[in-house]
């Protein structure tokens, strides 16, 4: 269950994701009325996840020996309308193998998901409010909401989580070796299929394995809901804004974050 949940909730995130890049830069451009100001506005609100993102890139690539160039936190409008909010260069010789890229590409979602499980473990605590509403009982469910906001910063702490989950999954560049690597691990279950090792790793790996996608189940939940509530907040904020001005904006195809 927690593979599938995960699975489905990845899914979820990157729609989720097009949908609040689209309609968070369109919203600060019915407001602002001024392309250029919007573009920065809406890097600024995302720039934690987008720092988060190219960092975990660049040292990822670095504790792996790759070689790396410039590192850009700077926005930049591309040729096809879409918006490219960083980059780092690095360098895809002979040498790199499948496997090292496809981490450095993957970096993102893994330091990522994990600051935003940190976030949900020990500082909104999770656990105890799933808890209380599995529970049914009124009383504990208001209780934990009122702990939920007592804490100190919490709206700082959802807004981390917002930006996190909006810049940690990876770009199309990010994913080029990615079906090298799953072609890789294939040839790698078949051999061990071949030498009949597999239900021996199968057994060693399943409790490790479904601990961790049991903690990819609690990010990415935390991360929908977080984003869910902010889809609700820009809609309404737009529709406002759409009626109070007179005009609206229109989104087509080209519309998106690189």
């Amino acid at each position: 269950m927690p593979f599938l949940w995960v699975a489905t909730a990845l899914v979820i995130l990157v729609l989720l994701q097009r949908w609040i890049h689209t309609h968070l830069h369109g919203l600060i451009l019915l407001l602002t009325g001024n392309p250029d100001l919007a573009l920065y506005i809406y890097a600024i609100i995302l720039f934690p996840g987008v720092l988060l993102h190219e960092l975990s890139h660049w040292v990822t690539a670095k504790l792996l020996g790759v070689r790396t160039g410039s590192l850009s936190v700077i926005p930049r409008r591309q040729k096809d309308g879409s918006v490219q909010l960083g980059y780092v260069e690095y360098y895809r010789g002979k040498t790199l193998d499948p496997v090292r890229e496809s981490l450095i590409g993957g970096a993102p979602l893994i330091v990522g998901t994990a600051a935003i499980l940190l976030i949900s473990l020990k500082i909104f605590d999770v656990p105890s409010l799933n808890t209380a509403v599995r529970s049914g009982q009124v009383d504990a469910v208001a209780l934990a909401l009122a702990d939920f906001f007592d804490i100190p910063f919490v709206l700082l702490w959802i807004y981390l989580i917002f930006a996190i989950s909006n810049g940690m999954l990876p770009s199309a560049s990010d994913r080029r070796a990615w079906p090298a690597f799953i072609v890789a691990m294939l040839l790698l279950i078949g051999l061990l299929y071949l030498l009949g090792l597999t239900d021996e790793v199968a057994s060693g790996l399943a409790g490790p394995v479904t601990r961790m996608f049991e903690y990819l189940a609690i990010a990415f939940s935390v991360a929908i809901g977080i984003d869910i509530l902010f889809m609700v907040f820009l809609t309404a904020v737009e529709a406002v804004s759409s009626h109070l001005k007179g005009v609206r904006v229109v989104y087509g195809p080209g519309d998106g974050r690189d």
